[in-house]
């Protein structure tokens, strides 16, 4: 990319990760792997972040992938980086860029004065564009995937010659007007031709290369796999795979605090005295930061956190949501710190404080914390396409099975691009035996059985790739985690897509059903400051806000084809949602843990008692 191109760090972790194609105002690039990073080569100016939960389960998921090798390189730590910002880093050094490449490599040439014909041409490594006066050169719109996550140039003289190796000028020409294939030619000056609809029929690619381009350098492998056609910039040419937990506290001093926020300049010390090195004559942020503190405090500091994250490497995976969990529901008056600096401080609310029976019917939430500060960690581990991996903590188990499918970042993972973000929140710890009471009261043949017997069957097609069905108890939190997004966001002035869900429903002590449920619905967002409290305020108006949700609910504008549309169709989305829709319960996917999916809101509403 260019030094005006530019993209934002959260779109770098969530969608534009290595491997993704980038559709940028004059071109179409590739983002690289990490192998081809600056970090790579030395260049120590990203910021590193501190999460040994995260690192611990990261390096145990990256050592047991699909194939069942390790995509970590052998005798490094894992590592988490910020990708580089603009401006000056920690360190005090001028960021580095994200490798790009153009892609994909066969673009067309059209002349503004005969729009319908397009010249097909590949690009190649060191060219300079050829365009006339009057041409416009842009990226062909097609590349060819696989479910594997490889992606390849289509071999469009292949697909026009049917195997032929004809080396003459090709086009396009498109006979309508919205770019259909279905009236799209490929021709040859040869004579050859074929429909681009062609290119959408079954094995019309053939088989899988194996190709990454996104790694420098790459051999292909075979593949089993079948090629298929895709827009190069369809949602579903990139699934990113992004972990994310929140911070817990950390119980840091001052001092420990400072060296881990620098830690990286620390990298390299051994003794006491190799800690004067960065502290008296390192860059000037650190010299700053450690002023006037004796070299062994800083040593003691550092010595602290290094068995910290040892002990931390050390102990059995376990689904960080686990121990998430048992803070925020410990019933504490007060959970963490009241600083500024601080990763997570939150309250228990008392239930006068909140509870209102005369609004709605809160019986099924046991407490209601205010989160007052939170800090989201958020790492890109690899990515997907054609359709999604489910996300580990998808998993209701505290043991859970770790499987990592799709594609790595590089040809040998060291580190990994990583964010922090900052913001507020509420958790609603629900009492789990009362909302089954309440699921059992909705008798035979309810919405809810019916949406479990099509996500069994949507199941069943791939149960290697997709999760069995969590539980009603989990569909009714997670619908009501949706009508409190969206009410929350008309009733605080945020909008929808500034909210996330967190949903815990965990099992334990060897059950087979899920034994904690809980809710965190948090509003993060970069900066240390995070946000301003609007979200905290809603706390005491939880009542109200359910019934309003219940009374914006009751008729969806889509009805009656919301509640009733999914037994007739067939799509994926169909297939694993209830009464649901963008008319109610949708929320944006960046909100949603299960991309707008296992939502029902008939079953929702007579629960609340409506």
């Amino acid at each position: 990319m260019s030094s005006n191109d530019e993209i934002r760090l959260s779109q770098l972790i969530q969608t534009f990760g290595p491997g993704s194609i980038v559709d940028l105002p004059d071109a179409s690039v590739m983002i690289m792997g990490l192998d081809s990073w600056p970090i790579a080569f030395g260049n120590q100016s990203m910021r590193q972040i501190s999460e040994p939960r995260l690192v611990k389960y990261l390096t145990k998921l990256l050592s047991n992938t699909e194939d069942g090798s390790s995509w970590l390189k052998e005798g490094v730590t894992l590592s988490l980086f910020e990708p580089p910002l603009n401006g000056d880093t920690t360190l005090g050094r001028t960021p580095p860029k994200v490798p790009a490449v153009k892609y994909p490599r066969w673009e067309v040439v059209t002349d503004q004065a005969d729009t319908s014909k397009q010249e097909l041409r590949r690009f190649r490594s060191g060219d300079k564009p050829k365009a006339k006066k009057g041409q416009v050169i842009s990226p062909v719109r097609w590349v060819a995937a696989c479910s594997k996550g490889h992606i390849d140039d289509i071999d469009w003289r292949y697909f026009v010659h049917r195997g032929g190796s004809c080396q003459q000028t090709m086009y396009m020409q498109d006979r309508g007007a919205a770019g259909d294939p279905q009236y799209i030619t490929v021709l040859c000056d040869c004579g050859a031709s074929r429909q681009l609809s062609e290119l959408f029929t079954e094995n019309a690619l053939g088989s899988c290369k194996g190709y990454r381009p996104w790694i420098e350098g790459y051999e292909a492998t075979s593949c089993p796999e079948t090629q298929r056609p895709m827009t190069r910039g369809a949602i579903n040419n990139y699934y990113s795979q992004v972990l994310k937990l929140i911070a817990l506290p950390a119980g840091q001093n001052d001092v420990e605090r400072r060296v881990s926020e620098y830690l990286p300049a620390f990298e390299e010390v051994q003794t006491e005295q190799e800690v004067l090195g960065p502290v008296k004559f390192g860059l000037a942020p650190i010299k700053k930061a450690f002023e006037g503190l004796d070299g062994s405090v800083v040593w003691a500091a550092l010595q602290k956190i290094r068995n910290e994250q040892a002990d931390a490497l050390s102990q059995d995976v376990e689904n960080p949501k686990v121990e998430e969990f048992s803070i925020l529901a410990s019933g504490k008056k007060t959970i963490g710190e009241n600083k500024l600096s601080a990763r997570l401080h939150a309250e228990t609310l008392d239930d006068d404080e909140w509870r209102d029976d005369t609004l709605a019917d809160t019986s099924f939430i046991k407490s209601l914390v205010k989160v007052h500060r939170l800090c989201e960690v958020s790492c890109l581990y690899g990515f997907t396409r054609i359709e999604p991996a489910p996300s580990p903590f998808d998993e209701v188990q505290e043991d859970i099975t770790l499987e990592v499918q799709g594609q790595s970042l590089a040809d040998k993972v060291s580190w990994l691009p990583a964010m922090e973000q900052f913001g507020e929140g509420l958790f609603f710890n629900f009492d789990i035996a009362l909302i089954r009471d309440k699921v059992k009261s909705l008798g035979a043949g309810n919405s809810l059985e019916d949406l479990k017997g099509r996500y069994d069957e949507w199941y069943q097609r791939d149960v290697i790739r997709r999760k069995p069905f969590p539980g009603y108890e989990y569909v009714f939190v997670h619908s009501l985690s949706h009508l409190l997004i969206e009410q929350i966001s008309l009733d605080a002035g945020y909008p929808s897509t500034a909210l996330s869900e967190r949903i815990y429903a965990l099992q334990s002590d060897g059950s087979s059903k899920t034994t904690k449920l809980g809710l965190l619905l948090y509003a993060a967002g970069g900066g240390s400051q995070g946000t301003l409290g609007g979200l905290l305020e809603q706390a005491k108006n939880i009542p109200l806000t359910i019934k309003r949700g219940i009374a914006r609910n009751t008729v969806c504008g889509n009805d009656p084809i919301c509640t009733s549309g999914s037994k007739s169709l067939t799509s994926d989305i169909d297939m694993i949602n209830g009464a649901a829709c963008h008319g109610c319960l949708f929320t944006a996917e960046t909100s949603c843990e299960r991309r707008n999916t296992l939502l029902d809101r008939q079953s929702l509403l007579k629960i609340l008692g409506n």
